[in-house]
């Protein structure tokens, strides 16, 4: 009875060991076939250099674009550099404008932009340390500021650089002379004008015509107003200006001359309140004459401007 009992157990025992083995197995089995496998590090590598791949060709086309731009329109280093700098998504920013000149198809050029981001520290320092004279005219400060470009970026650089500033300067100092010349008649000051934006056609461009038409009417108004200026000034706005806009001027230059009228009358009325207060400075004392004059001063100023 006890070696039966005893085989019994053994025998118990050896299928509860099984079952535990199987059941381990299959688990074991199971876990590794529905466990998603972690990614690959290599993976992450490879996904990161064509994401970075894919950074450097698009800013590489846009650097391209930017590049063909400055060609075409020269002088503004300042801007290009500003939409580089906003476009730019890379680590290394210089080294992918290096790249861009690199491959730029015209070398001669790219050359002439990599001489003057390559000078341009030197240039920034030169100009921090410059100090002018205020008694040099607007002109000769420029002029001077200008031999400085040339002479740290190069002539050519300087004008790639900065020539529509350049330009720009060019186009205010001859304006300024020829508003203050004093020898040419209405006519001949517009033409003069009409001359200067033939020299200048690109500011001509930048400039709005309400600007350019602003810029007339100050040429005809350096002389003495008379109908013949008056008749050129409808001209300029027929030239210049859209019908709405020659209606907003003429409502503004109605105002201006309301204004002036107003202005000239209670100059006027101040001169003859003093012709009338100057017989009492002998009657009064003086602190009574001051205020009485205080008053009515006051009064008329109110009564012209309420």
């Amino acid at each position: 009875m006890n070696k039966r009992l005893l085989l019994t157990i053994i025998v118990v025992l050896a299928v509860l060991v099984a079952i535990v083995v199987w059941k381990s197995t299959a688990s074991s089995a199971t876990v590794q076939q529905t466990t998603p496998s972690s990614p690959d590090s290599s993976t992450h590598v490879t996904d990161e250099t064509i994401q970075n791949k894919s950074k450097d060709e698009l800013l590489q086309t846009t650097l391209l674009k930017q590049l063909q731009s400055l060609q075409k329109q020269p002088g503004n280093i300042t801007q290009f550099l500003n939409d580089f700098k906003a476009n730019c998504q890379v680590a290394d920013c210089d080294a992918a404008l290096a790249k861009a000149l690199a491959n730029y198809p015209d070398q001669t050029f790219a050359q002439l932009v990599e001489n003057l981001l390559k000078r341009m520290p030197q240039y920034e320092q030169r100009m921090q340390s410059t100090v002018l004279s205020t008694s040099l005219s607007p002109k000769e400060r420029f002029d001077t500021l200008w031999k400085i470009r040339e002479q740290t970026l190069g002539q050519a650089e300087a004008m790639l650089g900065f020539g529509q500033e350049r330009h720009y300067a060019d186009y205010r100092f001859a304006y300024q002379d020829l508003a203050q010349n004093q020898n040419l008649s209405a006519e001949q000051r517009l033409k003069a004008f009409e001359e200067l934006q033939r020299q200048y056609p690109n500011n001509n461009q930048q400039e709005s015509k309400i600007g350019l038409y602003e810029q007339a009417v100050t040429l005809l108004n350096q002389g003495n107003k008379t109908a013949e200026t008056e008749r050129l000034k409808q001209e300029l706005q027929q030239r210049y200006l859209t019908q709405q806009e020659r209606l907003e001027i003429q409502q503004r230059d109605q105002r201006e001359v309301q204004q002036q009228q107003q202005a000239n009358q209670y100059q006027q009325a101040v001169s003859q309140l003093q012709q009338e207060m100057e017989p009492l400075r002998a009657q009064l004392s003086d602190a009574e004459w001051q205020k009485q004059y205080q008053t009515r001063l006051e009064n008329l100023r109110l009564k012209m401007f309420p």
